[in-house]
């Protein structure tokens, strides 16, 4: 009688056991992947929150503290480099994108620079954010070049700030417009146009969570065989041996029995049923292997969680790493010196890596040590130091790690030394986070001194500027002040009448500009200095030069504009010119006066004879006019030799108060006979000068007379004064006739010019008075009258000294 074999029983046994275990496993890494791609996602969102979190600074920073400042230092200009929170922002997030796969963008459509705008995918966040406007988030996962990235988006909207430089392009700054042009203007308030967009590539994460749910499923399928295996061999000695031996025992009982028919019929039904007994046993064992496997399963969650703590706690290390390197930026700012530094950002680095001390050894000037907590002993110098600064090395001990500290040259400065109570926590530490941290401090302290140095430039020439006392303005081509030393702005003061004290004095000084069209433009375009000359109201001159500012494209868009004034020059060369002309004139006179005297005196003597002998009438009259035409020419010698050797008394004093009286009270008769008004107004007290009276009084004779010649009969005025003025004594003849001509000013004191008729003068009086005068210290000028709208001469002697009166 044959037996049906029970091998289907243990193929459905196995294969329902296989099928069981697959879906476990499958459910097993489903879960295990959902959660560590949960995990993935928490990190690469922290990474960009953080991103977007010091945008928002550098933004915030912009706005409120460098763009505010830059106006108050540099009114009406735009820098765009130090002013634009986008240009910043984005510049700065280019320096900061670290490894690659890291991707941000500042974007928007119709953007200012070509640079900026939109492409496809961004051109979908900004429809999305148009379309949601109450969605301030967007986050998930996007292709980018054939990369799978994690992005995260926001949309940027124009607020009352950007209007400046995005609103009415009239509104601009012109430096925005000049760069861009056109584009990226009239927008809206509070309207939508770009995004802020940051992208991690999760490519390379996502593969190797991949292998790693790979790794544990091969490593379920291994063990499954080994489970299969084990319950194969089971099953075959436990059961299907049995059922054979069961077979045979009742094969050979029904045999005997003769319950062939029995046997028969109980080879059609389930083998379960026909053996019991060897199931119970199965069961038994099927029984261990399930608490095996749940064994097994919780073992696993234990080391998943186990590995999921791990990677938390790898995360947050490094969120302290890049807020460690963050701070040290900022400190880096607030720092003076490289020992201010190391002081700041010691307690940082010790806190970070939780070490016992933290000590900075200077090895590149001196070696000049800090040491963090304060008073802490600084740690000692290893003996193959060199050696660690010259390789640029990391050496680990059992109690400190010893950091080389480098600047971006890979110029060494010195050794920061971390040291450890616990030598546990030596081990921990990562390699090349303390390479970058040697390095990150050497960097800031290499642009702490370069910054120093660019202060110091600048505070020296500053004070250079600011030294010279002759106006200095730094413009640019739209005749804006960039920066003006203190004498400009105290000139532009003065030119204005305290209205501006700007220092923009080449546009106060253009109405007066002697050149044609503007002169800065005629230097912009010449690219060479322009030097001109400006005359105001007749008073006073200002040299002015402006100097064309190459820059690195060889075209000047910058004047330095320096003001000289030289109307003290101009004097002194005119008075100096006046002294030649006098001295050659006078040489000339005393030369024709003494040849001309002497004949002058014979025929003077000889018609003097003739008269006494005359006996006609006729001959008496023409010998008269002889004599008094004689007479006549020897007066006008007399006056050449006195205007040649004018005969000042040093020695004499006078009362120029009481003089200027006299002359006012002899000439009133005169005046008076003219109907001319006379007036004197002169000090109560008695102020000597160093001249003689009579001196004195042909000083002001000369003056008085000249001014009664130029005033009408019966509406002529004329006005004497006499005040003190610090050491001097200033005495004033003013009239109300006609004045001096612009063009007779410069000449007035000249030898024999003169404007008045022909025989009224010999052009010596004022010659004369200018001599006298000016050989005593003392100066004579020629105005015009504001009170009486004549020609006006002031009289300045200098008062006669203790010794000159004591003479006297």
């Amino acid at each position: 009688m044959l037996f049906r074999k029970p091998y289907s029983l243990q193929k459905q046994f196995l294969s329902g056991l296989a099928l069981a275990s697959l879906v476990l496993g499958v459910i097993f890494a489903i879960g295990f992947y959902i959660h560590m791609r949960t995990v993935l996602e928490d990190e690469v969102e922290a990474k960009a929150t953080l991103t977007f979190t010091q945008v928002d600074a550098v933004q915030n920073y912009v706005r409120k503290v460098l763009r505010p400042k830059m106006y108050e230092m540099i009114p009406g200009t735009f820098i765009i480099e130090a002013m634009s929170s986008s240009y910043i922002s984005r510049s700065v997030m280019e320096h900061f994108k670290g490894e690659d796969g890291y991707l941000y963008r500042r974007v928007s459509i119709n953007a200012r620079n070509p640079r900026s705008e939109a492409n496809t995918l961004e051109r979908g966040f900004v429809d999305y954010f148009r379309a949601h406007p109450t969605e301030s988030l967007w986050k998930g996962y996007k292709d980018i070049a054939g990369q799978r990235y994690y992005v995260m988006a926001r949309p940027v909207t124009y607020g009352e700030s950007c209007m400046r430089c995005h609103g009415d392009i009239n509104d601009a700054p012109v430096e925005v417009v000049q760069q861009y042009g056109k584009r990226g203007f009239n927008k809206d308030v509070n309207s939508i146009g770009g995004v802020d967009l940051v992208g991690i590539n999760v490519m390379s994460s996502l593969s190797q969570l991949q292998q790693t749910i790979i790794g544990y499923f091969a490593f379920f399928v291994v063990g499954a065989i080994v489970f299969f295996s084990t319950t194969h061999v089971l099953f075959k000695v436990l059961v299907v041996d049995n059922i054979k031996r069961i077979s045979s025992v009742f094969r050979k009982n029904l045999e005997e029995t003769g319950g062939t028919g029995l046997l028969d019929s109980m080879a059609e039904q389930d083998e379960i049923e026909e053996l019991e007994s060897g199931l119970l046993e199965l069961n038994n064992h099927l029984f261990s292997a399930r608490a095996q496997l749940k064994e097994y399963a919780e073992n696993l969650r234990t080391m998943v969680d186990e590995r999921t703590e791990e990677l938390t706690h790898e995360a947050l290390e490094r969120r302290s790493d890049v807020a460690l390197f963050i701070t040290m930026l900022s400190l880096m700012q607030k720092s003076r010196s490289r020992g201010e530094l190391m002081n700041l950002a010691m307690p940082e680095i010790g806190n970070r890596f939780r070490a016992t001390t933290v000590t900075y050894i200077c090895t590149f000037a001196s070696n000049n040590s800090y040491s963090w907590p304060s008073g802490a002993e600084a740690q000692k110098l290893p003996e193959d130091w060199l050696d660690i600064i010259t390789e640029s090395g990391i050496k680990f001990e059992d109690n400190r790690i010893i950091i080389s500290v480098e600047s971006s040259a890979g110029n060494a400065e010195g050794l920061l030394i971390l040291y450890w109570d616990d030598p546990h926590y030596v081990k921990l530490q990562d390699h090349g986070l303390m390479r970058a941290l040697g390095r990150q401090l050497g960097a800031a302290g290499e642009n702490l001194v370069a910054l120093d140095n660019m202060m110091r430039q600048m505070q020296t020439l500053q004070t250079i500027v600011e030294g010279i006392t002759d106006p200095l303005v730094l413009m640019d081509a739209s005749c804006n002040v960039l920066t003006a030393n203190r004498a400009a702005c105290n000139l532009s003061t003065e030119l204005s009448g305290g209205r501006d004290n700007s220092g923009n004095i080449l546009s106060m000084l253009s109405d007066y500009n002697a050149a044609d069209g503007c002169s800065m433009q005629l230097a912009l375009s010449r690219k060479s200095p322009f030097v001109d000359e400006v005359v105001i109201d007749d008073t006073r001159t200002f040299s002015i030069g402006i100097y064309p500012v190459i820059q690195g494209n060889n075209l000047p868009d910058r004047v330095v504009v320096h003001v000289r004034e030289t109307t003290l020059e101009k004097r002194m060369l005119a008075q100096m010119q006046q002294h030649e002309k006098l001295a050659t004139t006078g040489k000339l006179a005393a030369g024709l006066a003494h040849e001309i005297n002497n004949p002058l005196g014979v025929i003077l003597c000889y018609a003097e004879l003739l008269k006494e002998d005359a006996a006609d009438e006729q001959q008496n009259l023409d010998i008269d006019i002889i004599l008094r035409h004689t007479r006549h020419a020897q007066r006008i010698l007399r006056d050449l030799l006195d205007f040649a050797r004018p005969k000042v008394s040093r020695n004499g004093t006078a009362d120029a108060a009481q003089v200027v009286q006299s002359i006012s009270e002899v000439f009133s008769v005169q005046a008076a006979a003219k109907r001319v008004d006379l007036r004197a107004s002169v000090m109560t007290e008695q102020v000597f000068v160093p001249m003689g009276e009579q001196e004195l009084e042909q000083v002001l004779s000369n003056l008085v007379i000249n001014a009664i010649d130029a005033v009408e009969e019966n509406k002529g005025k004329i006005h004497l004064s006499a005040v003190t003025q610090e050491d001097s004594v200033l005495i004033s003849i003013e009239d109300n006739g006609e004045g001096i001509s612009s063009e007779n000013m410069n000449r007035i004191f000249d030898p024999f010019f003169t404007t008045k008729g022909p025989g009224s003068g010999t052009g010596l009086g004022l010659a004369i008075v200018y001599g006298m005068v000016t050989d005593l210290g003392g100066k004579v000028e020629a105005t015009s009258s504001t009170a009486l709208g004549g020609a006006k001469f002031v009289v300045e002697l200098p008062v006669a000294t203790s010794c000159a009166l004591g003479e006297t």
